[in-house]
């Protein structure tokens, strides 16, 4: 089948349906409870809105259209999302049964990748990104209210220091530095800045030459940092692939400590081998992994385009199957291979544990096609639950 052709169809179709920055034309008879925000792909173009996973059938309904790359984020009853072709982040309201409602306020920074956002409570914020510095926002408003110069951390061959992935424990906001050369290289050396977020200051920052930098700029979610067991888990992909020679893999910080500890670090891409779907020593990188379950195993996609014999070339590429779902055990090193299908590298964010201890994972697959599926760690079964006809993308609970 033609994707590019049902991408374009497609997106064709969610435009007349979604409008430019409102839900209006939703039907008013959709009066089920949208239980997820979600962001879906046509290939050419990405779309933002809210979800019922018993209504797939409406996918493209209450939808605003974002251009080719974006961050979505729920919050205090409301859609915080980051359009990163034009520079902004706007907060959207959420109405009756979770429709999508209207823009509230936005922050516009003309030219900048502002993906990150970190919520210190209801009228304080940081957002960070392309900036050499973290903007303090009230999320409200959506008014700058300060930031935190990080100019000075920049490495001298960067182009620009980029808070990345970040997590708030304690009232300290510990978040990834990467430091820039290009768009897709983002630094030979872990780097992670320990921040008060009542004085707004820089504590310290953690380094360590053992893998590249942790974090990612894509990581709307910050789930590239697992809070478990009293560490935080930091992980680095390496730069996706476009940096040879950086090693890719996790560290662990100590909450409340300022140094990565010395005696873990699982390199993922060398210690890794699954039989039948990856060999140690060949590079693989995780999409950002979900937070952890209640028996401590985070769930992500391990992206083996080596071991299938394939690699980045273009814009299609993502359109590849070579994402396999996963199950992890970060204290242990274990990678668990699920009886799902490979998906394409557009549909490897799209994870989320339910209260039960089950996964949904939206994929987009050769086999099963654009679908949710219902893991269940006990049985270690899969169950398709819903198919759609867009690439499934982001899958936040609004909750």
């Amino acid at each position: 089948m033609n994707k590019k052709l049902i991408a374009l169809t497609f997106a064709a179709s969610i435009f007349a349906a979604c409008g430019s920055d409102s839900s209006s034309n939703a039907s008013d008879s959709d009066d089920y409870k949208r239980e997820f925000a979600t962001s879906i792909s046509t290939g050419e173009t990405m779309f933002i809105g809210t979800m019922s996973l018993d209504h797939t059938d409406d996918l493209g309904k209450d939808f605003v259209e974002v251009g080719t790359r974006a961050g979505v984020v729920y919050y205090d009853n409301a859609l915080f999302i980051a359009d990163l072709d034009v520079g902004s982040i706007s907060r959207y309201s959420l109405g009756e049964n979770n429709k999508l409602g209207k823009v509230t306020a936005k922050l516009s920074l003309p030219g900048t990748w502002v993906n990150h956002i970190y919520f210190v409570n209801e009228e304080k914020a940081y957002l960070g990104g392309m900036l050499d510095s973290l903007i303090i926002i009230n999320p409200k408003t959506m008014k700058k209210t300060g930031a935190i110069d990080l100019s000075k951390y920049k490495d001298k061959d960067a182009l620009v220091v980029s808070p990345g992935t970040g997590v708030i424990v304690d009232g300290r906001l510990y978040v990834g530095f990467l430091q820039n050369v290009n768009d897709y290289a983002t630094g030979n050396e872990a780097q992670v800045a320990i921040i008060d977020v009542k004085k707004d200051k820089v504590l310290a920052v953690a380094k360590d030459d053992r893998i590249a930098a942790v974090g990612s700029l894509d990581d709307s979610q910050n789930q590239a940092f697992t809070v478990l067991d009293g560490y935080i888990y930091c992980y680095s992909n390496a730069s996706w692939g476009y940096a040879p020679g950086q090693v890719d893999g996790f560290l662990r910080i100590k909450v409340g400590e300022t140094k990565f500890d010395e005696k873990y670090i699982w390199k993922v891409s060398e210690e890794v081998s699954i039989k039948d779907i990856t060999a140690k020593g060949n590079f693989k990188y995780l999409s950002p992994a979900t937070y952890p379950s209640e028996n401590g195993y985070v769930y992500s996609f391990l992206n083996v385009m080596v071991d299938l014999q394939q690699a980045w070339t273009d814009m299609d590429s993502y359109h590849n199957n070579t994402c396999k779902p996963v199950q992890i055990d970060l204290a242990k090193k274990k990678i668990k291979a699920l009886p799902i299908d490979y998906s394409s590298s557009w549909a490897s964010y799209g994870k989320y544990v339910e209260d039960d201890g089950k996964v949904i994972f939206a994929v987009s697959t050769e086999k099963d096609g654009n679908a949710y599926f219902r893991y269940d760690p006990k049985t270690d079964k899969a169950k398709k639950i819903a198919e759609s006809e867009q690439i499934p993308m982001w899958i936040v609970p609004l909750k």
